[in-house]
C-alpha cells in the first residue's frame, strides 16, 4: 500500500498529554505534531500514512482529528515559488525560469495562481502534473496524486469556515446537484 505524506492544519482545545493520547489512539500515531496541548490553539500535524488513495489517507486523518475535538482548517499548502519548485525537482531557479517562460521544454507551463511581479505563485499540484506529463521530474504518482486532493480539500476546509453552518449545507447541497461525490467529501471535510 502506497504511502501519502501531507500536512494538517487544525484548531484545537487545551487537553494536556490527554488530548495527545487520544489522537495517537484515534489513529494520529503516523503523525508528528506541533501544538501546545496544555494551552490549545493552532497546530499542525505532518503525515506519513498508508492508505489505498490520497483521499482516503486525508480524509481518515481528518475524520480522526475532528473525533478529538479538533477543527481541522487546511491541508498542505499548494502554492510554491520559483524557488521551491526547483528545490523539489533538483533544478536550478534559471531551468524553472526557462520553463516559465517557455524559452527550454514543451511550453505550456501553468500559469500561477498569485501572480506578482516579484515573488508569483504556482500551484503545486498543477506545476507537478505539468512536469509528469511532460517527463521532466521524477515525481512520485503519490506526491502528485497528494497535491491534487490537498488542494481540493484544502479549498473546500477555507470555505466551509467562510461561512454559517446552514449557508455551507446549502452550498454543499447545490454542489452535490452539479457533482454527486461532492456531497460525501464536503459533509465529511465540512462538517
Amino acid at each position: 500500500m502506497p504511502t501519502y505524506t501531507f500536512e494538517l492544519r487544525f484548531t484545537g482545545p487545551a487537553g494536556g498529554d490527554v488530548l495527545i493520547d487520544a489522537l495517537c489512539e484515534a489513529g494520529w500515531d503516523d503523525a508528528t505534531v506541533s501544538f501546545d496541548p496544555d494551552l490549545g490553539g493552532e497546530g499542525e500535524a505532518t503525515f506519513n500514512r498508508e492508505a489505498p488513495s490520497a483521499i482516503d489517507a486525508i480524509i481518515s486523518a481528518i475524520d480522526q482529528g475532528k473525533r478529538c475535538g479538533l477543527d481541522i482548517t487546511g491541508v498542505s499548502d499548494d502554492t510554491v515559488t520559483l524557488g521551491e519548485i526547483a528545490e523539489r525537482v533538483g533544478r536550478t531557479l534559471a531551468a524553472v525560469d526557462y520553463w516559465v517562460k517557455g524559452r527550454r521544454g514543451p511550453g505550456g507551463f501553468p500559469a500561477p495562481r498569485i501572480p506578482r511581479e516579484r515573488a508569483a505563485l504556482w500551484s503545486w499540484a498543477e506545476v507537478a502534473g505539468w512536469l509528469a506529463v511532460h517527463k521532466l521530474a521524477d515525481i512520485p504518482p503519490e506526491d502528485i496524486e497528494v497535491a491534487q486532493v490537498s488542494r481540493a480539500v484544502d479549498a473546500v476546509l477555507r470555505a466551509r469556515h467562510q461561512v454559517s453552518t446552514g449557508t455551507w449545507e446549502k452550498i454543499v447541497g447545490a454542489v452535490a446537484a452539479i457533482t454527486p461525490l461532492a456531497i460525501n467529501i464536503g459533509m465529511r471535510v465540512g462538517a
